[in-house]
């Protein structure tokens, strides 16, 4: 049987910095892939970046990670690595799958170039870069958005988590929709909830990356407007970031450190246990595809606070009507304290739970039927 590749390529070491969650999920995309291989064999391989030593497996089943430099924003450098490899090992590609559409995107393209052949590229855009809020959080948003506008109409397919962030991606960048195919990432789902309670913890928690972009420190205004009904909440912030530091000194000048619990960045096992602590879970990133940490606060029963966004707005088609609340700022003080009080009393029904394992269980199996149909079309 003839062995072909399916290549995904992290210039900047996203894959290894994500670790055993981000690992064992790529795994799994292997092992599926090679379930789906029949007549011909497909092989997953990432080329990576790390400024450390890191084992590959020597029978390249059915997942292979290779580190081939050191983190870099340069693409073409990135290529050259590649095709170093490429040509000395032998390895023949069939695919390209990046998972942004600039510095990734531009290695692939680059890549096929030094190989002297058309090889398709699939964009895995996590993010919803199409809201013009993404593009006004800060200059380097601007700038990739430009990249984007090049890279995305360039790509033979696009993978987008929810059906609002493909279309967002169709109007704003010109994408032909039968190019965007549909794949949330896939969620360790653990094998029981956490106990359900008429009464959540009084307490609110953040969870993610502590960084301006995801609406910090709106988060702390709203602290302080609840704080001024009342000190009988605690705060719970999960995660780390270039803003931890500052973040958590500001707050600590809303609300005293007894009331705050930090327990800093946690694997997906330990974060399943924290979430019993946390009565109410907001997000108040401005811009959200997806949104992972409500759908697992969801599964462990913990209902949801947030600001509009395309993730909301699937995850309130999903889930039963109050288990997920809108949260706007511009409400006032004693309607703020309202919602919040309320969210404290609901019960989040295990129907989401059900009916979230079921579709989870599928993720994997369609991202690597998307690969091979791609190949199957460029012939």
């Amino acid at each position: 049987m003839n062995t072909f590749s399916i290549l995904i390529l992290d210039p900047r070491g996203v894959i290894l910095v994500g670790e055993n969650d981000v690992i064992k999920r790529h795994s799994n995309y292997g092992k599926e892939l090679e379930k789906q291989s029949k007549k011909i064999d497909y092989r997953l391989k990432v080329f990576t970046a790390s400024t450390k030593q890191i084992r590959t497996s020597k029978n390249n089943k059915p997942f292979e990670i290779i580190n081939i430099s050191k983190p870099t924003f340069n693409s073409y450098k990135f290529a050259k690595s590649a095709h170093k490899y490429i040509e000395s090992n032998k390895v023949s590609v069939k695919l390209f799958v990046v998972g942004d559409p600039w510095e990734s995107f531009w290695s692939a393209y680059f890549l096929s170039k030094f190989l002297n052949k058309k090889i398709p590229i699939q964009i895995q855009v996590h993010g919803d870069i199409a809201d013009p809020r993404w593009r006004r959080i800060n200059y380097r948003n601007k700038i990739r958005y430009s990249f984007a506008k090049l890279s995305l109409p360039k790509a033979s397919s696009v993978r987008a988590v929810t059906k609002y962030h493909a279309e967002n991606l169709v109007n704003f960048f010109g994408i032909k929709s039968e190019k965007v195919v549909v794949v949330p990432v896939p969620i360790t789902v653990a094998s029981k909830s956490v106990t359900l309670k008429t009464e959540r913890p009084k307490t609110i928690g953040l969870i993610g990356r502590i960084h301006q972009d995801r609406g910090i420190w709106d988060f702390i205004n709203l602290i302080r407007i609840l704080n001024s009904s009342s000190k009988d909440f605690k705060v719970v912030v999960i995660g780390d970031g270039p803003s931890k530091d500052k973040f958590l000194l500001k707050l600590s000048t809303v609300i005293s450190k007894n009331r705050i619990i930090y327990l800093g960045q946690l694997p997906e096992s330990e974060l399943r246990k924290a979430l019993k602590r946390i009565g109410v879970l907001v997000s108040m990133a401005p811009v959200e595809s997806y949104g992972r940490v409500m759908r697992e606060s969801l599964i462990a029963g913990v209902p949801v606070w947030a600001t509009p966004s395309a993730g909301v707005k699937d995850l309130m088609d999903n889930c039963n009507k109050g288990e997920v609340r809108l949260l706007d700022l511009s409400k006032s003080d004693a309607s703020l304290d309202k919602d919040f009080r309320s969210l404290l009393k609901t019960k989040v029904s295990s129907d989401f739970r059900k009916r979230f394992t079921k579709e989870n269980n599928t993720y994997a199996t369609r991202l690597a039927s998307s690969w091979i149909n791609i190949i199957n079309k460029s012939k």
